[in-house]
């Protein structure tokens, strides 16, 4: 009979302000079961960089009193030679951001994250827009 696995679940609110950005891309680092010199965390960190620094800046998240969400699933741990990291970002939405213009810096976080991601997804309603990515890795 085969084993099922459980992934660890964690979820933290913060701010909806520009310095809680280093402070999600920790929060998610704590939670991940590669070392901080492995290449696919740095992937990690720069995904949740991303997600966080759109719910500030384009949602109305950034606005006073303004929340967004970090919701992670892990699957596997430190000894597993193979594992998957779930990610979704919950902000205050609904605001799409526009595709990279030209040369200059902005507009090109959630192409990065798809880029990076395995599996991404992006729900909005009225009210927020879920953002939602699986990083894999392999050892």
């Amino acid at each position: 009979m085969a084993a099922i696995t459980i992934p660890k679940a964690f979820h933290q609110a913060f701010p909806g302000q520009a310095d809680q950005i280093g402070a999600a891309r920790r929060w998610v680092l704590e939670h991940l079961p590669l070392p901080d010199d492995d290449p696919r965390a740095h992937d990690i960190a720069l995904v949740a960089s991303e997600l966080a620094t759109n719910a500030v800046m384009h949602s109305a998240s950034g606005c006073p009193a303004g929340r967004f969400a970090l919701q992670i699933e892990v699957e596997g741990d430190s000894t597993d030679q193979a594992g998957a990291l779930g990610l979704t970002c919950i902000d205050m939405g609904p605001a799409l951001v526009s595709m990279p213009r030209g040369e200059g810096e902005g507009g090109r976080g959630l192409a990065l994250v798809q880029e990076l991601a395995d599996a991404y997804d992006v729900v909005l309603t009225p009210t927020c827009r879920t953002v939602w990515c699986r990083l894999e890795w392999h050892r």
